[in-house]
């Protein structure tokens, strides 16, 4: 099963162009025998040119971090939810 269908499948029912890491793992774990893991899905991500990281977020009060992700380049600003900031971004061009 490829990475690139979740993408495709969230933006087709949701309407969503940037996945969190965590999205995109637990669909692949929830559709696959054998899942991936984290170290693996992140190494996908980082050195596959089709995918794209947009941001990071921390949690407030916390070292908790979670990267976004998105096929292809987006220009989409970050937004983050409550109790989140934005520690690093992709420059827009």
């Amino acid at each position: 099963m490829k990475i690139e269908q979740c993408f495709k499948v969230y933006e087709a029912e949701s309407d969503l162009d940037v996945l969190s890491f965590h999205q995109i793992r637990d669909w692949y774990n929830d559709r696959t025998k054998d899942g991936i893991t984290s170290a693996r899905l992140i190494n996908l991500l980082r050195k596959r040119p089709q995918f794209t990281w947009q941001h990071t977020e921390r949690k407030i009060g916390s070292n908790e971090t979670l990267s976004y992700w998105s096929l292809g380049r987006k220009e989409i600003l970050p937004n983050p939810a409550q109790g989140w900031v934005v520690v690093e971004q992709r420059v827009l061009a």
